[in-house]
């Protein structure tokens, strides 16, 4: 957009750069994701009055700067105009604090400033997050995992070798089952009969002696 302002920072004109200003109206309702004028203009305001200088007069180029950022967030609906719209500001005022860092040579500034960047990006970040989440309309995901038949599942994480080859097993051969599905085995229950004694050929029919020596 372009911008005729007075030296005291009154603004005159603001619209297109170029003689198409209807196209240009079209081109920034399109931009804050809604279908009337009104809703646009609102939030081109709010982008203006936090992109003026010391002097108090707006700057063109960081007022561009953001509705591209808008842009680029490509949101559908008001809704998402508006947190795309925090974004961009979010954005540019951590950067702010994040120059105010540099120049100053107090720890107490510097800390001031390095704290409030902080918590801006923190801010940026979970704004993000947020959109994603308004744009992506509660899609799921699902993870699939096959499972031997009497087995049981246990979904993690597979550690290989370097450049991803398979690790070998001690005895220098490798592990057949690597890329099966990893499962805990099911031990096959115990009987509940017992198992019948063993008996020698003498005819006291004593007990076989077993391997630990005990009768």
């Amino acid at each position: 957009m372009a911008i005729k302002q007075t030296d005291t920072g009154q603004i005159d004109v603001f619209g297109a750069t170029h003689s198409d200003h209807n196209g240009w109206l079209a081109r920034l309702e399109d931009a804050f994701g809604t279908h009337g004028q009104a809703f646009a203009i609102s939030q081109l305001n709010h982008v203006m009055s936090v992109c003026r200088d010391a002097n108090g007069k707006y700057e063109a180029g960081r007022i561009n700067g953001m509705i591209a950022a808008i842009e680029a967030a490509r949101p559908s609906n008001e809704i998402e105009a508006s947190l795309a719209v925090q974004m961009a500001v979010t954005h540019d005022l951590a950067l702010q604090a994040l120059r105010r860092a540099a120049r100053v040579d107090q720890i107490p500034q510097y800390d001031s400033a390095g704290n409030m960047a902080t918590k801006l990006l923190r801010t940026y970040t979970m704004q993000v997050e947020a959109l994603t989440k308004l744009q992506r309309g509660g899609q799921q995901v699902v993870k699939v995992v096959h499972v031997h038949p009497g087995a049981q599942a246990v979904v993690g994480n597979v550690t290989t070798g370097a450049n991803g080859a398979i690790p070998s097993d001690p005895g220098g051969g490798r592990h057949e089952n690597f890329h099966q599905p990893h499962a805990k085995a099911e031990l096959p229950t115990p009987s509940a009969e017992p198992m019948p004694e063993m008996w020698s050929d003498d005819a006291e029919r004593e007990n076989v002696p077993i391997a630990s020596g005990r009768r």
